[in-house]
C-alpha cells in the first residue's frame, strides 16, 4: 500500500494538466500591470509563474538524470564563473552516457536543479545574465544584494497566453493532449531531441568537468597527461590557451574531457 501511495504520488508530480491550470490561475501575473495579456514577454510575474509550475509539476527524479553543460565561445569568459555557483546558468541537457552536442567550443559540465527545461532554445528564451542586472530586476543595490544571496536568477521572456487553458478538463483525451503540447519538458513523455538545441535552466550547481570540441585542443590537453595537477607545473609546461583551460580545470577541481566524455587531463 506504501507503495502504491508513493507510485500515484509520483504520477500526480509529473502533471501538464496541472502545469497549465497553475498557469491559468496566474494569469494577472503576466505582462504588464493591469494589462490584458496575448502573449510575447511575459514579465518578471510571468516569468516566475513558470517557473513556479515547473517546480509543482516537473518530474525532478527524470530531470536530475540528465547531464547538464553550459556553453560559451570565449574559454576566457569561463572564469568568470568561479565562486558564482548561485547563479542561474542556461544549459543543454543530454541523456546519460550520450555523446555531447555542442552549440560552442567550451563547455562546463554542471549539476544542480534544472528550475526550467524545454525540448527548443527558441521556446524559452532566457537571455543573457546581463539581462538580469540593474535597472530591469531593481536598483543597483537590490541586484549586488541579491547576487551576494540568493544568486542572479534568469527566466523565459517569451511566452504565450494560458489564460483560457484553465477551461480544459482533465480526463478528457483532447484536452490532455492539448496540455502536453505546451512547450516545456516535464518528464521522459516529453523528450524530444530531434528539434534546435534543448535548454535547462540550472541552479544552485557544481561544476564536473570542462568539455572540449576543437581537435587541436583536444590533442595538445590529450598529451599533457604527464604534468601533475598543481599550478606551478600547468604554468612552467603549458602556454596559452591550454594553459588556461589547465587551470581552470585546478580552480574547479575538475577533469578535462572532450565530448565523447573520454577524460583527457585531470589535476586530480
Amino acid at each position: 500500500m506504501k507503495l502504491l501511495r508513493e507510485y500515484i504520488r509520483e504520477l500526480l508530480t509529473e502533471d501538464p494538466m496541472g502545469f497549465v491550470h497553475d498557469l491559468a490561475a496566474a494569469d494577472d501575473e503576466f505582462g504588464e500591470k493591469g494589462q490584458p495579456f496575448f502573449g510575447g514577454d511575459p514579465g518578471k510575474g510571468g516569468g516566475k509563474a513558470i517557473k513556479r509550475a515547473f517546480n509543482a509539476n516537473a518530474d525532478h527524479k527524470w530531470l536530475a538524470t540528465l547531464d547538464t553543460v553550459h556553453w560559451t565561445g570565449d574559454f576566457y569568459a569561463m572564469e568568470g564563473l568561479k565562486g558564482k555557483s548561485k547563479d542561474e546558468l542556461s544549459a543543454t541537457m543530454t541523456l546519460p552516457g550520450e555523446d555531447f552536442d555542442w552549440p560552442l567550443d567550451y563547455g562546463l559540465w554542471i549539476k544542480g536543479r534544472i528550475t526550467l527545461a524545454s525540448n527548443d532554445q527558441d521556446n524559452l528564451y532566457t537571455g543573457f545574465h546581463k539581462d538580469f542586472g540593474a535597472g530591469k530586476e531593481g536598483t543597483e543595490e537590490e541586484v549586488a544584494h541579491r547576487d551576494k544571496s540568493s544568486g542572479r536568477n534568469k527566466r523565459p521572456l517569451v511566452s504565450k497566453d494560458y489564460s483560457r487553458y484553465g477551461k480544459l478538463k482533465r480526463g478528457n483525451e483532447y484536452a490532455e493532449m492539448v496540455a502536453k503540447k505546451i512547450p516545456y519538458l516535464l518528464d521522459q513523455s516529453m523528450w524530444d531531441p530531434s528539434g534546435n538545441n534543448n535548454e535547462a535552466l540550472v541552479d544552485n550547481w557544481k561544476p564536473v568537468g570542462i568539455i572540449l570540441t576543437r581537435f587541436d585542443e583536444i590533442h595538445a590537453i590529450d598529451g599533457m597527461r604527464y604534468i601533475e595537477g598543481t599550478k606551478e607545473d600547468i604554468e612552467e609546461e603549458a602556454i596559452g590557451v591550454i594553459k588556461q583551460i589547465m587551470l581552470t580545470a585546478l580552480a574547479f577541481g575538475v577533469p578535462v574531457y572532450d565530448a565523447e566524455r573520454e577524460e583527457l587531463w585531470s589535476p586530480l
